[in-house]
């Protein structure tokens, strides 16, 4: 059901989706009730189904966990539980809204914190930790998303608590005894014990410690698993000091918080603060210390001083007699540059743009001081996409008239149209400083944020532009594809299917909506978009490619060779052939895989996804060795393929190369924790080897893993091997 607009409890009405997943979704409303309605935060929690002994469990778990929320609510920085309740077998937390950014927006990739300023950051959340712990609750799920610096007074507050999620978690099968062993938490931040699903007190530790390295290295999240030292390998102690110059002292307690092993790691919060305050010669702790966070600004340009032309005395008069005379010819003859203008404005009218900027040139030669002829002149460059022309123009205008907003607003288009993101964006700025209600430069400042990778930006000015223009389907569009990168695939749905209602003709609604829904595993519906696509528009040659990588995950391959077919007889490129490559493979028929893939790397050198696809077919055609050429090619492109590790590992086995094997697929795990297959692969290798109690470790993992993911086929592989294993068979 569409939850926008609804009114829950005849009290909280829905605004906004801000984030969905598997537990459930979470909703910005607002407090009907209260003066000035107020916004708040609405977590529904969904039971996987509604069987009379799962809800009666799921109240009963719900109401505990509600009630440990009130109970930590009353620490400032945890947000207050308002209220719950329950409403057509669905549960409902009211939580109060915290105004503010995530922490993760100030981890800047590749801008390390200062050693004092990541002390500080350990103290805040510590202490916050410090009052959870003593209320015998872990959080499961500390990491920078989760840590939001309050607007008002710049403290962190720690929000979306992991216990919570487990009311879903254990509420896995249909008699509401499911497993209570599924891990909960963000993987860049969870300890093994936690991916074990066996949570400590000081996983949350862990945690901190894993956010503390992210700051003083300046690495991505994603980069965290590449710290295991490869030499450490058998105790997975991470290898973070060579990305940061930190003091000896700090080093020693950040590598005890972020131990492999729980019982090596700090015990409770106290002993690192107190660890920490011995370490940096520190007297106590203070939260209401000063701090200093990195924070983007845009970039002053030094105020040139003005060119001082120095001229001699000598031959003074004569310079000015000569500069009289020259005043004289040179004089602005306003009637002729008006008429130069009017030529210049039917010129561009008529479609001549060249014969508009020559009429142009004449009005600033009989007018140099009007910043109109250089604007027009701009626009002129501009449609003959002379950029460089237009920008000079466009800049000489703005010198003229420093408040000419729309030299400003072509400025802007020219300067994204050249690449020039920080300049476009400038540019845009100055024009909403001026314009504070154009709608226009909103949009332009939304795309050019979304260039940026700024989705919480782009979606704010999409959010402006609709409050401005609440039918403009290409602003739901915008905003769609902005919240679909920002990972709620769920509402960028919700916006293109709102541009379809207003622009039920425009292709491009249903394309979008089509990649949502393959995204989301809705086959079907993505199957439904894409034809529509094609009825509107026949030569669509994207819509081909991407309705053949449907058709493959419906299993259709013939139809899929189809479609690609014919994306390829109009656009060859390296998506079709890839998608081709990969229907073929599944039809077994290898040379035709082979020949697709190596078209795809011919049009796209460094298409790893193609080196990976035709290794498959390699090793489906017994070619050992060309395949592992391609895995390791696809490798060297992108380092981080779990896939291309775990399929490489596949082909060590068939060579019986086993101390390769499981290299690849402890790399591959590294990479990707939750890889089922990886874990059930070199549970196979360890049983070759006869490493019997590391095969059952290995398949316990992997059957987990599975269950969590929904492949009861994989669990019950693992589950034969483990019986297979227990029994001497």
């Amino acid at each position: 059901m569409e939850m926008i607009g609804q009114l829950l409890d005849r009290r909280y009405r829905i605004v906004q989706v801000l984030s969905s997943g598997a537990f459930g979704q979470t909703y910005l409303a607002a407090d009907t009730r209260r003066p000035g309605h107020p916004q708040c935060v609405v977590k529904q929690l969904r039971p996987p189904n509604n069987n009379s002994n799962t809800l009666k469990t799921a109240l009963r778990l719900f109401r505990q966990e509600a009630e440990i929320l009130e109970r930590l609510g009353k620490h400032d920085q945890i947000p207050q539980l308002l209220a719950y309740f329950e409403d057509h077998n669905q549960f409902y937390l009211i939580e109060e809204f915290v105004s503010g950014q995530p922490l993760m927006k100030e981890l800047v990739p590749g801008v390390p914190w200062s050693e004092e300023q990541v002390i500080l950051l350990i103290e805040d959340i510590l202490e916050i930790l410090v009052f959870v712990h003593d209320n015998q609750v872990i959080h499961r799920d500390v990491n920078p998303s989760n840590l939001i610096r309050r607007k008002s007074d710049k403290k962190l507050v720690l929000i979306d608590f992991g216990s919570v999620k487990e009311v879903s978690t254990r509420l896995a099968d249909g008699n509401g005894q499911g497993l209570r062993t599924i891990a909960t938490g963000t993987p860049f931040y969870m300890p093994i014990e936690q991916f074990q699903g066996h949570p400590q007190y000081n996983s949350d530790i862990y945690a901190v410690g894993m956010i503390a390295i992210q700051a003083i290295t300046g690495l991505e999240a994603s980069d965290l698993p590449k710290l295991q030292d490869p030499n450490l390998s058998s105790t997975g102690e991470l290898s973070w000091q060579s990305y940061a110059k930190v003091s000896a002292g700090l080093t020693q307690v950040i590598d005890r918080m972020v131990h492999p092993y729980y019982s090596k790691r700090y015990l409770t919060v106290i002993d690192v603060l107190d660890d920490l305050r011995k370490a940096t010669g520190r007297s106590g702790f203070n939260i209401n210390k000063l701090k200093s966070f990195p924070i983007y600004q845009e970039e002053k340009k030094p105020i040139p001083w003005p060119k001082i032309i120095a001229i001699t005395t000598t031959g003074l008069v004569s310079l000015i007699v000569i500069f009289g005379l020259l005043q004289v010819l040179n004089r602005p003859d306003p009637v002729k540059a008006e008429n130069a203008l009017k030529r210049g404005v039917e010129k561009v009218n008529q479609g001549d743009p060249k014969g508009a900027i020559r009429a142009f040139n004449q009005a600033i030669k009989f007018n140099p001081n009007n910043p109109e002829a250089y604007h027009k002149r701009a626009n002129a460059y501009y449609d003959l996409k002379e950029y460089e022309q237009a920008l000079a123009d466009y800049t000489k205008a703005i010198e003229l008239n420093p408040k000419y907003v729309n030299a400003y607003f072509n400025r802007g288009l020219t300067r994204y149209d050249m690449s020039d993101l920080s300049g476009a964006l400038a540019d845009f700025n100055q024009v909403l400083k001026q314009e504070p209600q154009d709608g226009d430069a909103f949009y332009k400042r939304g795309l050019i944020h979304y260039d940026l990778e700024d989705y919480t930006a782009a979606i704010n000015d999409y959010n402006t532009v609709l409050r401005l223009q609440p039918k403009e389907s290409k602003v739901y569009r915008a905003r769609g594809t902005a919240l679909v990168k920002s990972g709620d695939l769920q509402a960028g749905m919700a916006d293109y299917t709102e541009a379809i209602r207003l622009e039920p003709k425009n292709p491009i609604g249903y394309y979008d909506r089509g990649r949502a829904r393959f995204h989301l595993g809705d086959y079907q519906g993505a199957l439904a978009d894409y034809n529509t696509v094609l009825q509107i528009d026949p030569n669509n040659s994207e819509a081909y490619a991407n309705r053949c990588s449907v058709y493959i995950n419906l299993w259709d391959y013939d139809q899929a060779i189809k479609d690609c077919t014919e994306a390829i007889n109009r656009t060859p490129n390296e998506v079709a052939y890839n998608n081709r490559c990969i229907a073929n493979l599944n039809l077994k028929d290898y040379p035709k895989a082979i020949e697709d893939c190596s078209k795809a790397i011919e049009i796209k050198g460094d298409d790893y996804k193609a080196y990976s696809n035709r290794g498959l077919a390699r090793s489906a055609a017994q070619d050992y060795e060309g395949a592992i050429a391609d895995y390791t090619q696809g490798i060297n492109i992108n380092p981080n393929d779990a896939e291309a590790y775990g399929n490489r590992a596949q082909v060590h086995v068939r060579m019986k190369n086993y101390d390769k094997a499981i290299a690849d697929y402890v790399q591959a795990i590294r990479l990707k924790p939750n890889y089922a297959a990886a874990y059930y692969g070199r549970g196979l290798v360890r049983v070759e080897i006869g490493d019997k109690s590391g095969a059952i470790s290995d398949f316990e993992q992997a059957g987990k893993l599975y269950l969590e993911q929904g492949l009861t086929g994989g669990y019950k592989d693992a589950q034969f091997q483990i019986k297979r294993l227990q029994s001497g068979s």
